[in-house]
């Protein structure tokens, strides 16, 4: 029962992320509905596995948070107007 109540707030959450994702006025909101949305599809994931009691699910969640993290970095330095290399 706690986890379909969890479950289902964190698919409105990750809902309101994506209409923000296609409303949102400006490129740094569009950035970050997107990473919002990312975080919360990383808990689901690790949600999945304490229900299903399948570890491996931590593993995929810690590759997708990465991946993740790793762009919203090329996001933000693509907003920043900068190249990959620079600082």
């Amino acid at each position: 029962m706690m986890y379909e109540i969890i479950f289902g707030l964190m698919a409105l959450g990750i809902t309101l992320s994506a209409f923000r994702l296609l409303k949102g006025p400006t490129l740094p909101d569009r950035a970050l509905a997107t990473d919002t949305a990312n975080s919360m599809v990383t808990v689901v994931i690790v949600l999945l596995a304490l229900y299903y009691k399948n570890m491996m699910f931590i593993d995929v969640a810690l590759v997708y948070g990465l991946l993740s993290f790793l762009g919203t970095l090329a996001i933000s330095k693509y907003l920043l107007g900068k190249q990959m290399g620079d600082r």
